[in-house]
């Protein structure tokens, strides 16, 4: 592409490139780069595999192996899907399956170490959404008690409640002093709710 004298002063030496002039002729995109690399060059396209080999602590056959880049609010290990640099990311324990050969489409990846930064391909499996939350109950990693985003009581509430039950009083007088239902008080007094509170 022919440029004028003005044009040349203004914009990057490079016949394809169009972006503001920073300088010896060239932007700020591929003057970092010629510095970096000696050349202004596109780097070659890295794989999802050389991109997510490239963050992981390998050890032993049966030992995690620990995700050492950015971690989601839950502690999963995540990355930008081949050929995306923004946008949403993938966890990377599916990555590592889907790198091992599995099909992940569709279904979830549980962890038999419970270890949330493991993307060991030998501690990961699928499984359906029944068999997710079964896994997270046996963990006992789901939100239960007071760290359940709707719960009015907390833990020792409960203790409390069973107590007062115990000793014979009403459960509609407990229910309005604790400002719940009085199916509530029953459910809790029957142990059929909060059934973690000893």
């Amino acid at each position: 592409m022919y440029r004028n004298d003005n044009d040349a002063r203004r914009r990057c030496g490079l016949d394809d490139c169009d972006r503001v002039h920073k300088g010896h002729g060239l932007c700020e995109l591929h003057l970092d780069r010629l510095k970096r690399t000696g050349t202004t060059d596109d780097p070659p396209a890295r794989t999802l595999a050389d991109r997510f080999w490239a963050k992981v602590d390998k050890h032993g056959p049966d030992e995690c192996w620990p995700w050492t880049a950015v971690v989601n609010e839950h502690g999963y290990g995540v990355m930008r899907p081949e050929g995306h640099r923004h946008g949403p990311t993938i966890k990377a324990h599916r990555v590592s399956l889907m790198l091992a050969g599995v099909d992940v489409e569709g279904r979830f990846v549980l962890h038999s170490c419970d270890t949330p930064r493991c993307v060991n391909p030998a501690h990961l499996s699928v499984g359906d959404h029944k068999e997710n939350v079964a896994d997270m109950v046996s963990r006992q990693r789901q939100a239960c008690g007071s760290r359940s985003g709707t719960a009015k009581l907390t833990e020792q509430q409960v203790a409390e409640i069973r107590a007062r039950a115990e000793r014979g009083e009403l459960h509609r007088i407990i229910a309005a002093e604790y400002g719940v239902g009085r199916s509530t008080i029953s459910r809790i007094v029957n142990r059929a709710g909060w059934t973690h509170v000893a």
